[in-house]
């Protein structure tokens, strides 16, 4: 058995998440959740390089997770993507501008947004949104098109916590174990509860004193 210098595992316990993707969607079904918008990336179909940005829309209670993508023409220069009426994108778009501020679908022929803009503020002011899947207009899409039927925006939303706690999460491995822990057991992502957490992953040995330490100092500067 070959050593890898691994001293304790621990379980990655948000794959008791069930996860489901956009094709799995028929249209008029609906569904309703905690929205993320992801980072643009870019990934290869059939050899042509494609733009992709990935829009997660998480149930806790439920523990159901739709993980939808969206190739999109993405603009490095200016930061835009481009949505074209009766595409998936402009689709998203438009709904969720007339549900967030009450402004009448399908006027505009497209829609050029600034996409860090759009995913920030979404990611910071929406929480829960109801989608309803909707046909395509293109015969030969292989996924319905999403249209947002209910969101409410604050400033900022606390998303199952906040903002920053999610955040933090993403870039400290500690407070992510931490954090699904808290997920798995159906619990608030509060500072105090992370914390707690944190405290009972120490006393079991799944971190050390030194990541425990990091984590909390983290915690308590928001």
């Amino acid at each position: 058995m070959l050593d890898l210098g691994i001293q304790k595992g621990s379980k990655d316990k948000s794959d008791e998440y069930n996860t489901k993707f956009l094709n799995q969607l028929d249209p008029g079904e609906e569904i309703t959740g905690e929205i993320y918008i992801g980072e643009m990336k870019k990934r290869l179909i059939k050899k042509t390089e494609v733009d992709e940005f990935y829009v997660i829309i998480t149930d806790h209670k439920n523990k159901q997770k739709w993980i939808c993508g969206f190739i999109t023409s993405y603009y490095p220069k200016s930061g835009n993507i481009y949505g074209e009426k009766g595409g998936r994108v402009y689709s998203l778009i438009d709904s969720l501008n007339h549900a967030l501020n009450n402004v009448s679908m399908n006027v505009q022929e497209s829609y050029s947004v600034n996409f860090d803009t759009f995913r920030k503020n979404i990611n910071e002011n929406v929480g829960n949104v109801k989608i309803k899947a909707v046909q395509s207009w293109n015969p030969n899409a292989k996924a319905c098109n999403l249209e947002v039927v209910d969101a409410k925006s604050g400033s900022p939303v606390e998303k199952n916590g906040t903002t920053d706690l999610e955040q933090l999460a993403q870039n400290d491995p500690a407070i992510k174990i931490a954090q699904d822990g808290l997920l798995s057991k159906d619990k608030e992502i509060t500072k105090k509860n992370l914390a707690f957490e944190l405290k009972t992953m120490l006393d079991s040995e799944d971190i050390n004193k030194t990541e425990f330490k990091k984590a909390l100092q983290k915690i308590d500067k928001l």
